[in-house]
């Protein structure tokens, strides 16, 4: 078996191929690990009280830094995650987005972006909730989102 890893700029996602003469045990096997290993990526593990919840980061709204400790917000609470804002940009999947320099959002969650004079606002669906984006990131958001003017 071989492994081939190719990196560029041009692919909008990661994508695993499995290339094989016949479907046999191996490539079995090897699809449920991989499936294994994408399901454990999508979950983190945040504390509220005393319990910890394994949370999906579909449902995650956003992350945000409060005095020293960073929060993961879902439409009806939130809960403190132990990495810091830079180790999540690092492991997030390309859905989440750094947005100001305290919140990374899930654009999955966003119902819209408002731009005001008094800053640029964040709505998620299904929540009362709200962010702000800084003009720096702000044209990377909008980007994102796919929309041309707000």
């Amino acid at each position: 078996m071989k492994v081939k890893l190719d990196i560029s700029d041009e692919y909008s996602e990661k994508t695993i191929v499995i290339q094989s003469p016949k479907d046999d045990q191996e490539v079995v096997d090897l699809v449920q690990k991989l499936e294994s290993i994408i399901q454990e990526l999508q979950k983190i593990s945040g504390y509220h009280d005393d319990t910890v919840y394994q949370l999906d980061l579909t449902e995650v709204l956003f992350f945000e830094t409060n005095d020293r400790d960073v929060y993961a917000h879902t439409s009806d609470n939130s809960y403190r995650v132990n990495q810091r804002l830079y180790e999540l940009e690092e492991i997030l999947p390309a859905n989440f987005i750094r947005v100001s320099k305290s919140t990374i959002l899930n654009l999955d969650q966003v119902r819209s972006l408002t731009r005001s004079v008094t800053g640029n606002l964040i709505e998620f669906k299904n929540s009362y909730k709200q962010v702000y984006v800084s003009r720096r990131f702000y044209k990377d958001v909008k980007i994102k989102l796919g929309k041309k003017d707000y």
